[in-house]
């Protein structure tokens, strides 16, 4: 067991001699325990964020111990995304100081780029080099980590990014490829992960998955290959557009959109890029997106493909909104989560009274397949795409829905998106047949209620077997039924089709 903190002082200390400073930080990293890379990358941040605050360490000590203590917890750090990801236990407690490592890191970067520039030096080395590339990976993560916590990245975020991009143009290898750590194989361009991070913003990540975010990533190390910046627009009308002199996101390339420090790429090529990326997936899922993570089965990666398709289009994606919104105004009662809303529509019986609106919810528009609402409490852990929700108000009383969209806003409150299954949807009880394992919760919407004129039978996941008998009671009547097919499956339940065998 080694004294971590005591380490750690040693190395963020000021001393006279810098290389014993160095000699700390190999001592730190190569020593550390695996059972305790949390509290060690912790400290280790902690570190960082000391040296970062001294100004009176030299560039070239800055430059060796930031590099190299971030190839030795580089490690430690993707254990803790990994386990966030697949949501591990503790995991949430991991988010941040997974955020502050690439935050700290960066901004160490950023000071030896400043110290470098200051220093008068005609062109920068090998180091500087790999300096720069890790300060743009690094920043440019936290805009992907953003994105997978349904964050839109502020503009300070991105601009810090395309000053470190402008900083590799200026000094001409910004599309050098560059290994990142010594001990990986893969190497990248400054280029490549600005394009990246453009098209997953482009990619309108507020409505999907955090598995399909992540999965994304991984697809654009493919896709950006032999995608190039260019300075000026061509007489094409499909392309993108960055501008580094603006603290804002890419974008589709929109009329007048100029300026010197626009970079444009083609759309046409990335599309084309997908499409055969799309006919590689019909053969299956190839063998360089089978470490997806979490994994992600072909069907799942179709569909992804498919999205892609339509919102890296040259509309946008805006064909795919099918039905008019309309602006409403209004306090909502709201539930989240299958086994929630079947416990409160059993205890109050599916009825709202004026009273029970919640100030935290807020209806803001309405149409024929769901709403928009804003929620301006702190709960938003329970908000995940694909969770059921139930909504009522004045105006749209008992209406059980499915969220779509989530969106964290900088300002304060949460905006989110719901698609309406049905309303007044009945609670019941489930029970299997010959076990007597206790029973369950369902929610049922009537064929007269649902919204696609289909009924609507959720139930848990682990009683969605084909063929599985059950004991479904409501209304004080009960009835034998036998589960089907699968219609939907959603993150707290399933929906199933049904037969009823008999009354009992």
């Amino acid at each position: 067991m080694i004294d971590i903190k005591a380490i750690i002082s040693a190395i963020s200390g000021r001393k006279k001699n810098s290389s014993e400073s160095t000699e700390s930080a190999t001592m730190l990293v190569k020593n550390l325990p695996n059972a305790e890379y949390y509290t060690a990358l912790v400290e280790i941040i902690k570190a960082v964020a000391k040296i970062n605050k001294d100004a009176n360490v030299t560039l070239k000590d800055r430059i060796h111990t930031l590099l190299y203590v971030d190839t030795r917890a580089v490690d430690m750090h993707k254990k803790l995304c990994k386990e966030f990801l697949i949501g591990a236990s503790r995991s949430k407690s991991f988010l941040p100081s997974i955020l502050a490592y690439w935050t700290e890191l960066s901004n160490g970067y950023q000071l030896c780029l400043r110290q470098f520039q200051s220093s008068k030096s005609s062109q920068p080395d090998p180091l500087i080099e790999r300096v720069a590339i890790r300060a743009l990976h690094h920043q440019l993560s936290l805009i992907k980590w953003s994105a997978l916590r349904y964050i839109s990245a502020d503009g300070n975020t991105w601009q810090q990014a395309y000053r470190l991009y402008t900083f590799a143009e200026q000094y001409g290898f910004h599309n050098k490829a560059i290994t990142m750590y010594e001990e990986q194989a893969e190497s990248t361009t400054a280029e490549q992960l600005l394009i990246q991070a453009a098209m997953l913003h482009l990619a309108q990540t507020d409505n999907l998955l955090t598995i399909e975010i992540e999965a994304i990533h991984l697809l654009l190390a493919r896709l950006s290959e032999g995608i190039r910046l260019q300075t000026s627009a061509s007489s094409s009308e499909f392309q993108y557009v960055i501008n580094l002199d603006l603290p804002a996101p890419p974008q589709l390339l929109r009329r007048g959109t100029l300026g010197k420090g626009c970079r444009y790429w083609s759309g046409d090529f990335v599309v084309n890029r997908l499409a055969d990326l799309i006919l590689d997936f019909d053969q299956g899922i190839p063998e360089g997106f089978r470490q997806a993570l979490p994994a992600m089965d072909t069907p799942t990666w179709r569909n992804l493909l498919q999205k892609l398709a339509a919102r890296w289009s040259q509309d946008g994606g805006k064909s795919m909104r099918q039905h008019e919104r309309l602006s409403y105004s209004g306090h909502a009662r709201v539930e989240i989560g299958f086994e929630k809303i079947a416990h409160h529509l059993k205890v109050n019986r599916n009825t709202l009274q004026l009273d029970e609106a919640n100030d935290e919810w807020r209806v803001n528009d309405a149409s024929e397949a769901g709403f928009g609402l804003t929620y301006l409490g702190r709960a938003v852990e329970s908000l995940m795409i694909g969770r059921t929700i139930w909504v009522s108000s004045r105006d749209y009383p008992g209406q059980l829905c499915v969220i779509r969209r989530v969106q964290r806003l900088v300002e304060g409150g949460t905006r989110v998106g719901v698609e309406v299954l049905g309303s007044l949807p009945l609670p019941v009880t489930l029970s299997e047949t010959g076990i007597d394992s206790g029973s369950s919760s369902g929610l049922y919407i009537t064929q007269t209620n649902a919204k696609k004129g289909q009924r609507v039978f959720l139930i848990p996941k682990r009683l969605a077997d084909n063929g599985k008998e059950l004991t479904f009671a409501a209304n004080g009547k009960s009835y034998q039924i036998r589960v089907l097919q699968s219609s939907a499956v959603f993150e707290d339940c399933q929906q199933v089709e049904f037969e009823t065998l008999e009354r009992l």
